[in-house]
């Protein structure tokens, strides 16, 4: 994939990581419905709706982590067209 594009994923990715961590810490503070999850599948542990958008953020900011990662990572063509531009072939 283009790093640019990794780059500008990243970007918005920690952009929204820190507004909806913001929302969630907003929930979780303010106790915006503590009770309001059933049966989920996690068994005794029931979620508030400030801690479920606290995890949705972590899985965000994992995800914008790895795309800043894999950005800044050079490609091997990348790294091959660099150095043909700074040591050009010399012909016998």
């Amino acid at each position: 994939m283009n790093p640019l594009t990794l780059k500008r994923i990243s970007i918005v990715g920690a952009i929204l990581t820190v507004l909806i961590a913001i929302d969630g810490l907003y929930m979780v503070f303010t106790n915006y419905h503590p009770d309001d999850t059933g049966k989920n599948g996690f068994g005794s542990f029931h979620p508030s709706d400030g801690v479920t958008v606290l995890i949705a953020a972590l899985l965000l900011l994992i995800v914008t982590v790895i795309a800043f990662v894999l950005s800044t990572r050079v490609q091997p063509e990348t790294e091959a067209a660099i150095k043909s531009e700074i040591e050009p072939e010399v012909k016998a």
